[in-house]
């Protein structure tokens, strides 16, 4: 067999992120686990529609949520365009923005974040200054298509990473993660495994000049800047901790209720690292226990799915959460032309 290649990686981390939206689009959001195996069986497996009533209703099995929308997005300008042009993302912002009245009904079911940023353009704000302080990770779940296109040039991938955050999320901690997260998918498309994924990330801020830190929302033109140092680490200790004798977490989906089951993304990215280094080599097995976890499965997927599509590139997702995804034709397409930008 062919071995994988930045490329085949680059397309695995896309599509592995929207795969994992869409699988949590039918069971989001369900904190009683017991209701959510009435709804669903024993193991969900494969895309769900939603019930009657419940978040996302409307969709069909293989949609993604607004969350994946808004990735769709920023993939369709990167693939037009082959490099990031943050105008014309917050013109596809816009245009969606449009559509909305700033309810939670109003699109593909709105998050909070969304919600704020709809206020604040209402309220006449430019982009970037629209961000909200919500802390959730719809901005690290973009991020990996940044990866895709810019994980040959670190200097790139940082500065869009922070610029693209702190589009919708301004908090500090908030966008630092997010930025983090981004770092480290491009390092496991350069090679590198969680556990060393950190480390490849250090040295190039080392070999470079460069700072690990997002400015404070009221400095955003310069100043005080907060250190995310510390998050490009956690990968490295989730897996040392999956391969800890002393740490039995059965079953693995369970680790979902210790690391959190609400949206922080300070809930969400342990369990995202955590189930990529227990299942080192297969992509069914993380994202499936991100699902099966139940609270907002739809984000860990996501969040997930990039994760594990980077590891065993395109190739090692099975073909069912390829075929099954809507508009999958066309999402391989796109991503196959950001991951080519990459590649020059």
């Amino acid at each position: 067999m062919k071995a994988n290649t930045p490329k085949d990686r680059a397309v695995g981390a896309i599509m592995g992120t929207l795969i994992g939206d869409a699988l949590g689009v039918g069971p989001h959001w369900y904190y009683d686990l017991a209701q959510l195996k009435t709804d669903y069986g024993e193991w969900i497996d494969d895309y769900t529609s939603p019930k009657a009533g419940r978040y996302h209703a409307g969709l069909t099995a293989g949609e993604n949520s607004q969350t994946g929308q808004v990735a769709g997005f920023l993939l369709e300008s990167l693939a037009g365009l082959r490099n990031y042009n943050e105008s014309d993302f917050c013109l596809r912002l816009d245009a969606l923005l449009a559509t909305l009245d700033g309810t939670p009904e109003g699109g593909r079911y709105t998050d909070v974040a969304m919600r704020d940023v709809w206020q604040a353009r209402q309220a006449g704000k430019n982009w970037p200054q629209v961000g909200s302080f919500a802390d959730t990770a719809e901005a690290a779940i973009r991020l990996p298509i940044l990866a895709a296109r810019y994980h040959n040039n670190f200097k790139k991938l940082l500065d869009h990473c922070r610029s693209n955050v702190r589009l919708t999320h301004r908090d500090p901690f908030i966008a630092g993660r997010s930025v983090a997260f981004g770092l480290i998918v491009a390092a496991l498309i350069n090679g590198d495994p969680l556990e060393t994924a950190g480390d490849s990330i250090l040295k190039e801020v080392k070999a470079q000049g460069l700072s690990l830190s997002v400015p404070l929302p009221e400095s955003m033109d310069g100043g005080s800047e907060v250190s995310f140092y510390d998050a490009v680490l956690q990968p490295g200790w989730s897996y040392e901790a999956a391969r800890d004798d002393a740490v039995q977490i059965n079953p693995p989906w369970t680790a979902c209720r210790l690391f959190g089951l609400a949206c922080p993304i300070e809930f969400m990215l342990p369990a995202a690292y955590y189930f990529c280094s227990r299942f080192e080599n297969d992509f069914e097995l993380p994202v499936l226990s991100a699902i099966n976890g139940g609270g907002n499965n739809m984000a860990r997927a996501g969040l997930t799915g990039a994760l594990a599509g980077a590891q065993v590139s395109i190739r090692g997702i099975p073909q069912r959460f390829i075929t099954g995804l809507a508009n999958q034709e066309i999402l391989l397409e796109m991503a196959g032309r950001v991951a080519d930008a990459g590649e020059v």
